[in-house]
């Protein structure tokens, strides 16, 4: 299980029907296997998240924020991480919860 506490990431990728991009910033928290962030910046005013580690490498979780138009959106996403150049890459399968589009993203640690 890596350490998520304290740790920022950035999206690098994302499907066209997401909301997050290069300019949304990913504060995250961990205590024992619950992680929580928070995450704002691009089309997000202002967001939350709150989950769980599933596995070694695997973090459940589901989201909520506001974008930049005041629309209120919520999700759900399983994150699977990987060390790279020692940081740490997400890849990301998400769901939205109001329309039940999926799509896939990618972050990493800043």
């Amino acid at each position: 299980m890596f350490n998520l506490n304290n740790k920022i990431f950035t999206a690098v990728q994302n499907s066209e029907n997401g909301e997050v991009s290069g300019e949304t910033k990913f504060y995250y928290y961990q205590q024992d296997k619950m992680i929580w962030a928070e995450y704002y910046g691009g089309e997000i005013a202002k967001g939350f998240l709150i989950g769980k580690w599933i596995s070694e490498n695997k973090i459940s979780f589901t989201y909520q924020h506001l974008n930049t138009r005041l629309e209120n959106r919520l999700g759900k996403c399983i994150t699977e991480f990987r060390s790279d150049n020692d940081k740490l890459l997400g890849q990301e399968s998400w769901q939205w919860l109001d329309t039940l589009e999926t799509g896939q993203s990618r972050i990493r640690e800043i």
